[in-house]
């Protein structure tokens, strides 16, 4: 055997490009893997984002499906004073709405309140004193949801106030006045109609909490059930196949079942809860609602123009002067949102209230 025959090997030119290789497939896979983190802790964020507003969601419609006006039948009297017929009665009240209109002339603590509010009664037992009414858990209380645009200053613990700037977002506010302070029968319904709610809306000492954060819009429209729909259209000779024909239970959004004016009794509200609640809610994630504070913290309405948004029930999804499909007040929303590179969801859903006994008379 020659201890001299020569061997293979690789030359120092070879091994320094395949370390070269390994190098930059090495970087190559580490970028991957942190492009792939971020992705997923991105996307974590944005899923748990939307999974608040998605549970402020549920738990909003749950409430609303329990709402309650305890109606009965009570004499109607004559311009003589004697009993005539029966009439449906009703001590508790509903009400809808845009909330800046339902809550004007009863103060502000400073925050702006766009779209629609809700505020109803329901047997649901919140009370301060557990250990005295603790156990009376179906007592009434006043409820409320609806959206406000403020800073989380006032939410701030007193150590934290130095160091954490305030952050100006919208927020989906959810109301609940104990039941041992309800004052809905303190005030007479003629001369104060929203003062059952209203001071709980817009006072400084208020039973109000925030259900999710970035929320940018609520909306809320009282409808007839679908069987009832269709034959107030067969009724007026109108083609129920046309959703355009659909009748209108609450103009402007506006519900008030204190209301004795509306004529038509199909669509009368005294004393009756709407036997549907059609819901929609549009939320933005974090991210977005600091880049509104950040693009339009001037902005009392941080970039948002509602003054021509869910006015009209007729435009939620389409608007009735164009020709165009799925141009209503939701779509001009999203074009807002879109425009700003905001990312949003939007939860839609119809709630049965289980209260309501729809009823085209209102006298026996």
């Amino acid at each position: 055997m020659n201890p001299y025959r020569r061997t293979a090997a690789f030359t120092l030119v070879e091994v320094l490009v395949s370390a070269t290789i390994v190098v930059v497939l090495m970087g190559i896979m580490i970028s991957m893997t942190d492009q792939t983190q971020r992705l997923v802790r991105s996307t974590s964020a944005k899923v748990e984002q939307f999974q608040v507003a998605r549970v402020g969601f549920e738990a909003m419609t749950r409430r609303l499906a329990q709402a309650t006006l305890n109606t009965y039948w009570d004499y109607k009297y004559g311009k003589n004073g004697l009993a005539e017929s029966y009439q449906r009665s009703a001590e508790l009240r509903f009400t809808t709405g845009l909330t800046t209109t339902l809550t004007a002339g009863t103060g502000a603590n400073g925050n702006i309140r766009p779209g629609h509010g809700v505020f109803f009664h329901l047997p649901n037992g919140a009370v301060e004193d557990q250990i005295v009414f603790g156990s009376l858990d179906h007592l009434i209380n006043v409820a409320g949801y609806f959206v406000e645009i403020g800073t989380d200053k006032d939410t701030l613990p007193p150590f934290l106030e130095k160091f954490v700037p305030a952050r100006k977002r919208y927020r989906l506010m959810e109301m609940m006045q104990p039941s041992e302070k309800l004052k809905t029968y303190k005030y007479d319904i003629a001369s104060s109609p929203a003062y059952w709610f209203a001071p709980l809306v817009t006072g400084t000492d208020r039973p109000v909490r925030v259900l999710a954060e970035n929320v940018v819009a609520l909306i809320v429209l009282p409808r007839l059930s679908v069987a009832d729909e269709v034959q107030w259209m067969r009724d007026t000779g109108k083609d129920p196949k046309d959703p355009k024909n659909r009748p209108v239970l609450a103009p402007l959004y506006s519900y008030d079942t204190t209301n004795d004016k509306v004529v038509d009794p199909v669509l009368n509200p005294r004393n009756q809860l709407p036997p549907v609640l059609q819901v929609a809610m549009v939320a933005v994630d974090e991210p977005g609602g600091k880049l509104l504070e950040d693009k339009f913290g001037s902005d009392p309405y941080l970039g948002i123009n509602y003054s021509s948004l869910f006015r009209d029930p007729k435009s939620l999804e389409d608007d009735p002067s164009t020709s165009a499909p799925n141009d209503g007040d939701l779509s001009k929303l999203e074009a807002i949102l879109t425009k700003n590179r905001v990312t949003y969801r939007i939860f839609t859903t119809n709630v049965s209230v289980r209260g309501a006994k729809w009823s085209r008379s209102q006298i026996r």
